[in-house]
């Protein structure tokens, strides 16, 4: 592994060498005089000297030094050859000549008094050859336990001849080849607990150690042991030449990672998943940080690609950046702890002018007043304001497309209730039409009818809408008042009314009953109406594909990532301050799958997912929800108007309350049906034709599942499932944000 230097003065090292030099089989290069000759130079660099002065020089070189006594022979075994060297201090004054002066001679003879560790090989070895070319350390410490693959191959400095070879046995014989005189040491089983103190200490502690590692539990084991022996820390991680810097010898109280990883330490490591350590390793790596191009990759890990990349521009740029801030280190110069960033795409790319994004106007209240119906409604009987913001809260707890709450209610002085849409809150890819909304008021309708019936007030619901994009919904007049509640024919749902909500959880299956499931139907299907349901399971593992698919195509459309985008709350102090959209807590998540998340947040990640037709394990994110459910709940209506879905609408809210009456769970999976609508009815869509392909091809096989005869519209569908309480329950807006009093 290691080369043999034969001084000549040493009696017992030229009996081997002798036979070493005679054989056959070993290759001997003697260059001396040529090494002499830049000798001379450096030693004289204010002369010029012509060829023949050279020439002469050197022939008097050797008289004042016996040629056979004078130099090195060096052996390199792995290769059989026998090579003549100038001695040690003679060789490094002539190999770093070139280095001067931006490495003085006192810098390149205190930096040989340096000891360097480095830790992981396939990015190490750039590093490691950097650091050996330019003599930037005298001793060199290498651990790695892998052997060279052919994937390897494109970032490794080795060949085809070289695989199936411990990675650390070629770049310390690499190494080697550049200074034979370079002190090295090498760990060829990694590191681990047993041998960390070896590593770092044996010989002296280590003046730096450089991590590039693939093990979060070594990463985080090596700097634990440096900081006990405050041994400075770097690592480059080959994306836009993040360079970490990790000052333990000026901060030996300095948190790991910069404190990244809160407080779990190795011990706790050990004792986690693969799958757990998942969410650590990408706070250590920065999310927000990482180049659009490795939030890619990482979300195609394990789908396209095996592992995450590493390139040898990046590999090799990361290596001149550790070099140079390993010998400013060791030398004393200024450098701090933190992150730094040499990333070649930002400093060459040319400036991009985005297109600017037009905001939502939002409505004045006279935009809304303007929109009251001409007539002559009058209410027998007049709220109390108690009365009015009781009945709006409740029915403001309706769900909605995104939880965008698109309603507006206006109490007007005849006593009236009037519900208008509004628009600004809810335009979006999937509210095709307004046709979520209209589901929305649906809900919110039934609510109000449900709740003013058990507060013992009579009413009516007037419907103004005709056409879909209408904005004036419905009228509600409030008839009458009694001390005891009214009838109602579903009105022991309204204790369902504040227990309703989405419950993303995904439990173990569980089948419902079949008198259950009539239930919801005699709920649902009031004139024009119909539930269709699934819930054998290869049903269900044919549509999960289906929902999945087209959960990533509304993601890939511009519109519908958008949309995706603005209506989740990455916070809990986002969900407070708005108290509407989708809280990401609501996503029961685990924090590999949200750390997914914040890597889709990169509107670049997407765009790349688009141009390359990748992002399919965006489909798979839906498969535990549909494979979990206990039963599909189809919603379907006679005819495609917006009467149809205010009815779904309310038909979906009796059959919510009812089911987490009875302790299921309902989660909306409708976005397909959404698309499905717009492409039949729309030839401007803002999808490629490959992707309209795809959609009418999800529809088909939607329909070998669900409304098979296609003799029915498809207006909503739903997972049911039995699981425990949510973690969180999506927030709403005060009454006073949804609510006008003329």
């Amino acid at each position: 592994m290691f080369p043999v230097i034969f001084h000549p003065l040493d009696y017992s090292d030229s009996l081997v060498f002798k036979e070493l030099y005679n054989s056959s089989d070993v290759r001997v290069v003697d260059q001396l005089d040529i090494q002499v000759a830049e000798l001379i130079k450096a030693v004289n660099p204010s002369k010029s000297f012509s060829d023949q002065e050279l020439t002469n020089l050197v022939d008097q070189f050797f008289i004042d030094h016996e040629k056979d006594r004078y130099g090195n022979w060096i052996y390199f075994p792995w290769k059989k050859a026998l090579i003549r060297l100038l001695p040690e201090e003679d060789f490094i004054r002539v190999r770093t000549q070139r280095n001067n002066y931006k490495i003085t001679p006192q810098e390149q003879q205190e930096l040989s008094k340096k000891k360097v560790g480095i830790i992981g090989l396939s990015v190490g070895q750039s590093i490691a050859y950097a650091i050996a070319l330019e003599r930037g350390c005298g001793e060199m410490r290498l651990a790695d336990f892998d052997t060279l693959e052919l994937s390897n191959l494109n970032r490794i400095k080795a060949g085809v001849t070289d695989l199936g070879m411990e990675k650390v046995v070629l770049a310390a014989r690499e190494i080697s080849e550049i200074d034979p005189y370079l002190k090295i040491t090498v760990f060829r089983d990694g590191i681990s607990e047993s041998n960390i103190e070896g590593f770092l200490s044996d010989g002296g502690n280590l003046d730096l150690l450089i991590d590039e590692c693939d093990s979060l539990d070594i990463k985080v084991l090596a700097r634990e042991r440096a900081r006990a022996k405050r041994i400075p820390v770097l690592m480059e991680t080959s994306d836009r030449g993040m360079l970490d810097v990790e000052r333990f010898d000026q901060e030996p109280s300095r948190e790991i990672f910069h404190g990244l990883m809160g407080n779990f330490n190795y011990s706790d490591l050990k004792n986690l998943s693969n799958q757990q350590k998942v969410p650590m390793g990408l706070k250590i790596i920065g999310l927000s940080t990482i180049s659009t191009r490795m939030k890619v990759s990482l979300l195609e890990v394990s789908q396209s690609i095996s592992s995450w990349p590493q390139l040898a521009s990046a590999v090799y740029l990361g290596g001149a950046t550790v070099a140079n801030a390993s010998r400013k280190l060791l030398l004393g110069e200024e450098v701090e702890s933190g992150r730094y960033y040499v990333d070649l795409d930002e400093i060459i790319a040319k400036d991009k002018k985005s297109a600017p994004q037009v905001a939502k106007t939002p409505k004045t209240d006279n935009d809304f007043i303007a929109l009251l119906p001409n007539t002559d409604l009058v209410s027998a009987y007049k709220l109390s304001e108690p009365e009015l913001r009781y009945l709006i809260e409740k029915a403001n707890s309706a769900p909605s497309g995104g939880n965008s709450q698109p309603w507006k209610w206006l109490f007007d002085q005849s006593g009236v209730l009037h519900l208008v849409h509004d628009t600004a809150k809810s335009e979006s890819l999937l509210d095709y039409l307004g046709t979520g909304s209209l589901l929305a008021f649906g809900a919110a309708l039934e609510i109000i009818q449900l709740v003013a019936a058990d507060m013992g007030i009579d009413l009516s619901v007037q419907h103004h809408i005709q056409d879909f994009e209408e904005e004036l919904i419905a009228s509600i007049i409030f008839n009458s008042k009694f001390e005891t509640p009214i009838s109602n024919p579903n009105g022991d749902l309204v204790k369902g009314v504040g227990l309703r909500c989405t419950n993303r959880k995904n439990d173990e299956r569980e089948l419902i009953e079949p008198e259950t499931l009539l239930a919801f139907q005699s709920l649902a299907e009031v004139e024009g109406l119909s539930l269709e349901l699934i819930d054998e399971l290869e049903d269900l593992k044919k549509l999960a594909p289906i929902v999945g698919g087209m959960d990533r195509l509304r993601l890939l459309h511009e519109q519908g990532y958008r949309d995706f985008i603005s209506e989740i709350r990455w916070s809990e102090q986002e969900a407070e301050e708005s108290k509407d959209g989708i809280d990401i807590a609501t996503l029961e998540m685990g924090k590999p799958e949200r750390a997914a998340m914040g890597l889709i947040r990169d509107p670049g990640t997407v765009e790349f997912f688009r141009k390359n037709d990748l992002g399919h394990g965006l489909a798979k994110i839906s498969d535990q929800t549909l494979l979990s459910a206990s039963a599909v709940l189809m919603f379907e209506a006679d005819e495609y108007k917006p009467e149809s879905f205010l009815k779904v609408g309310a038909a979906v809210q009796r059959v919510w309350m009812k089911a987490n009456l009875l302790g299921y769970s309902l989660q909306p999976v409708s976005a397909s049906l959404f698309i499905f609508h717009r492409l039949m009815r729309e030839s401007n869509t803002g999808f490629t034709d490959d992707e309209k392909a795809l959609i009418f091809q999800f529809k088909n096989e939607l329909n070998t599942i669900l409304n098979k005869d296609l003799s029915r519209e498809e207006i909503f569908m739903v997972r049911i499932n039995k699981v425990s309480a949510p973690s969180v329950r999506a927030l709403r807006r005060d009454v006073s944000a949804s609510l006008i009093i003329l």
